[in-house]
């Protein structure tokens, strides 16, 4: 006996059967998928590596000379056409300086060989420089010590300068700057906020002249009441055409000075010479201040 499919289950059937149709002729008649490109790999390539340069081998600070006023040390390039820097950072002050914070080397340039040796102090102060040019992880500063004596080689008596790390340095800095005018026989200060200019007492005679050029405080202040300096602001620089002068310390380092002679204009050993009005608003002045001598 035939059995007999109801109509619906033939006809669902049918759908089924048409759509598996439909289904396989549609892939049939799609695009092949085109294989993607070989992948080439470069050969290996052997490269020589350079060994890293060895590190500079540590300094002998005890066999270096001290740079400092009390010692010449020769072989430090000088400070022609070179300017103080200003601070990155202004909340230290305007014009750039370092505290020398352990004694270090200093170079004549960048990485060549140790001259001397900067101390943390001079005659008991903090060592303070004005910073004149830099390079990475270096400064140049000036430095208050002699290249030679003047019967030796007058040109290289002041300005000196060095190389010296910055990792052996704190930064710092002053708003600080002052100019002698010998032609004029004036002192001008600017202390950030105002410039003033005042007339000096005396300058260095024609022949023991006042050092031009760039020279800094060293943040001394001496008090020697009863003498012809009663107050002293020393410098960096030295006599350009004596040895020495100065007992106490056995330079001829030059200051600005009070003082009780009665002699006015070019007639001092080379320091300059100011009243106690002028002197109280230097005294004010912080180390590594930079005074410039011009005329």
């Amino acid at each position: 006996m035939r059995t007999s499919v109801p109509v619906s289950r033939r006809a669902a059937g049918a759908a089924v059967a048409l759509a598996l149709a439909v289904g396989v002729a549609g892939c049939a008649t799609d695009s092949p998928v085109a294989a993607p490109p070989p992948v080439e790999l470069a050969a290996p390539v052997a490269v020589a590596k350079a060994a890293a340069p060895a590190p500079p081998p540590p300094v002998d600070l005890a066999t270096l000379p001290v740079v400092d006023v009390l010692h010449v040390v020769p072989g430090l390039p000088g400070s022609e056409g070179l300017m103080p820097l200003e601070n990155d950072d202004p909340s230290l002050g305007r014009w750039r300086t370092v505290v020398v914070s352990e004694p270090t080397a200093v170079h004549a340039s960048v990485g060549g060989p140790a001259v001397g040796v900067l101390p943390t102090d001079v005659l008991g102060a903090a060592n303070v420089l004005p910073v004149v040019d830099e390079a990475a992880g270096w400064v140049q500063v000036l430095l208050a010590t002699r290249g030679a004596l003047p019967r030796d080689d007058r040109a290289q008596v002041n300005g000196r300068t060095g190389w010296v790390r910055t990792t052996d340095l704190m930064p710092s800095g002053t708003d600080w700057s002052v100019v002698v005018d010998v032609s004029a026989q004036t002192l001008t200060v600017d202390d950030g906020t105002s410039v003033r200019t005042f007339p000096v007492v005396a300058t260095g005679a024609p022949a023991t002249p006042t050092p031009h050029g760039l020279a800094f405080l060293l943040g001394l202040r001496w008090s020697e009441p009863g003498t012809t300096t009663p107050r002293v602001l020393p410098l960096s620089t030295q006599s350009e055409t004596i040895d020495h002068y100065d007992k106490p310390t056995g330079t001829a380092v030059t200051a600005i000075h009070t003082t009780t002679l009665r002699g006015r204009g070019a007639v001092s050993n080379g320091c300059v010479r100011v009243t106690d009005d002028v002197l109280d608003v230097l005294w004010q002045a912080p180390a590594g201040t930079v005074v410039t001598t011009v005329g």
